[in-house]
């Protein structure tokens, strides 16, 4: 609603007229010497605006709805000078003071009270007076006056065991509800439901405890020197190119590749290829179900007329292809390669880009992995992400991880794309089990506030609007009782203590 400012503090005095105005704190006639309210006029009974509907030449009309109109105060005062110097001060005082948008209005014969209204209009003084009788208008555009304080319910375990609160509005309007929440668990969501609307915020699935797989690194390549563990001229690949080929250890800036030395030979792509068994994991257990494969390669172009393939193949437990990610160039006239995505032996994607500096293939940026988590298959390459479903493929496993570096037909080891190498190649197995304590959305402690004039959600002071769910509603409190009901994660014990504020509003 508006801040609250403790009437009780507003300097008083038994001298004061019994409607002597306080704007924002500030008594008129305790600021301005030879001020004084002599009456106030508005505060009463306000207008309503009736909408209404006439039925064809039936007598009278039908009642559609009734709204009530902005509010005008009007204050009628004195004041007094006893020089024209000093009269102009004071009234230049008294502008000053009156001159404050959305002002906070108290009157002295109702200090539990407060309106809010602008100054818009005042009476022509006539000139060369020293003792005057004048009025000036506040402009409320809200009719309704407020509560200098507000009323607090706190929530209880009713008997079906729900946080409940019963909030009781006195006043005349109906109005916006706060709500205070202190969590004393870890939390998920939390819920607010009344007979006319419901708030959401967080996640009503989430769970403090999931299952997780604990992933095992079976094979861990950080250099080109590690590469010596797997076998040479073997390899399982998408197709069966010849690997007749060679590879070499470079380094370039310190740091070590795998590349091609020897291209091969053969009358499509030809080369090099490496295989390694996958080894058992710490249970016995051989083969992947859930894996992700991980390379970091350098696929980048001199000259145009460059071309090679660079291919990560995964085999499965039957020594068939299970997946694999090639990228290649075989256009001598444009500088364009391709990485292809491959799953059972077939092509699911290919995407063309430039392989220079700039690419994701470059030496900085070349990281590529293929993962299977049982029916899905995601493929990371060029920094991007790609995903297929295969429901046939969920139980197959991984077994083998091969490499292969090659050229095309007759081009030639002078014609071979400029950097084609492997640095390092990992293999993850995802599959051991294990309760995992997830760290809940609200922690145990946390302090989450909804605003309700202002329709926002907060957690301890931070603005988190991205927690109220699609379609939650902010309800008002009307004059009366209306009950409200609170809910969390079934896993939150103890419950929050949760408290709802209002301020009420009076004609």
């Amino acid at each position: 609603m508006y801040d609250f400012i403790d009437i009780m503090e507003v300097q008083d005095s038994p001298s004061l007229p019994a409607e002597a105005m306080s704007i924002n704190g500030v008594y008129l006639e305790n600021e301005v010497e030879g001020y004084r309210t002599l009456y106030v006029t508005g505060r009463e009974l306000p207008e309503a605006e009736i909408e209404e509907q006439q039925i064809g030449k039936a007598d009278g009309t039908e009642y559609q709805s009734k709204r009530f109109v902005p509010r005008v105060i009007t204050v009628t005062y004195q004041l007094v000078g006893n020089t024209p110097e000093e009269f102009r001060e004071r009234f230049n005082r008294l502008n000053r003071i009156l001159n404050q948008e959305e002002a906070k209005i108290v009157f002295r014969d109702e200090p539990d009270k407060y309106f809010i209204g602008t100054k818009s209009a005042g009476d022509e003084i006539p000139g060369g007076a020293l003792n005057v009788t004048g009025s000036f208008q506040f402009y409320c555009t809200n009719p309704y006056k407020y509560a200098a304080t507000e009323k607090t319910f706190q929530a209880s375990a009713g008997s079906n065991g729900v946080l409940e609160a019963t909030i009781v509005n006195d006043g005349a309007g109906a109005v916006s509800i706060n709500y205070g929440i202190t969590h004393n668990h870890e939390n998920g969501y939390i819920g607010i439901v009344s007979d006319l609307g419901v708030l959401q915020f967080g996640d009503a699935d989430e769970v403090d405890k999931e299952i997780r797989q604990k992933s095992q690194r079976l094979i861990d390549y950080k250099t080109a020197a590690d590469f010596s563990a797997m076998t040479d001229g073997q390899g399982v690949m998408a197709e069966n190119f010849p690997k007749n080929g060679t590879f070499k250890t470079t380094t370039i800036n310190g740091k070590q590749w795998l590349g091609l030395d020897n291209v091969g030979t053969g009358n499509k792509w030809h080369g090099a290829c490496k295989k390694v068994t996958i080894p058992a994991d710490s249970g016995g257990a051989s083969g992947a179900v859930n894996f992700t494969a991980r390379a970091q390669v350098w696929f980048q172009t001199a000259r145009v007329k460059e071309t090679g393939l660079l291919q990560l193949t995964i085999g499965d437990t039957d020594g068939k292809h299970l997946a694999s990610i090639h990228i290649f160039k075989s256009n001598i006239v444009a500088n364009e390669a391709v990485y292809v995505m491959h799953i059972n032996t077939k092509e699911r994607k290919r995407v063309s880009y430039t392989p220079n500096s700039k690419s994701s293939s470059s030496a900085d940026k070349g990281s590529i992995y293929i993962k299977k988590m049982g029916a899905k298959f995601e493929f990371y390459c060029n920094g991007i992400k790609h995903s297929f479903q295969m429901p046939e493929m969920k139980d197959k496993k991984a077994l083998t991880l091969t490499v292969f570096l090659g050229q095309f037909g007759t081009c030639g080891a002078e014609n071979l794309v400029n950097r084609m190498y492997f640095n390092s190649v990992s293999f993850q197995k995802d599959n051991v089990n294990y309760w995992y304590n997830i760290p809940n959305r609200y922690a145990q402690g946390s302090f989450a506030y909804v605003d309700g004039n202002k329709t926002k959600f907060y957690v301890d002071g931070v603005e988190s609007l991205g927690d109220e769910i699609v379609g939650s509603k902010y309800f008002l409190a009307p004059p009366g009782e209306m009950k409200v009901q609170f809910y969390c994660s079934e896993f939150c014990s103890p419950k929050p203590t949760i408290y709802a504020k209002i301020r009420e509003a009076f004609l």
